[in-house]
């Protein structure tokens, strides 16, 4: 798992962490979202200082993406449909559609609106959801 396959993940996780977790422990995942966001520690330290743990990717293969589709023929990227929201600041992997409700998503971490993703964007699609 790169960078920011853990990032997209921990920003995944992060609301239902918040909901679940309290005292020291939701301290030191707040103080590591602090550093994250000044740029001074990865993903990887954070979720490692928290404890929480990252699926394992294996080398040579990507998780599926939410909501990609796989490429045409003849085409070498997939192609990502409309109403597909991506990582505001394009530091993680995270693809997410609207909720069941028609919000758009959230990255938890920065605070800002997901950036929506058209199909004419050339997104790769070989990453995982998360930040």
């Amino acid at each position: 798992m790169d960078e920011r396959s853990a990032l997209g993940e921990l920003c995944g996780l992060l609301p239902e962490l918040r909901e679940r977790w309290s005292g020291p422990r939701l301290d030191l995942l707040e103080e590591g979202i602090e550093g994250l966001r000044a740029g001074t520690v990865s993903a990887f330290e954070v979720c490692a200082r928290a404890g929480i743990p990252l699926p394992p990717v294996t080398r040579g293969t990507v998780p599926p993406a939410p909501d990609v589709y796989s490429p045409l023929p003849g085409l070498e990227r997939p192609r990502i449909p409309a109403g597909t929201y991506a990582c505001p600041r394009r530091q993680c992997s995270r693809r997410e559609g609207r909720d069941a409700d028609g919000r758009v998503p959230a990255c938890v971490l920065f605070e800002e609106p997901l950036r929506l993703r058209t199909g004419g964007t050339g997104s790769t699609g070989s990453t995982g959801n998360g930040g």
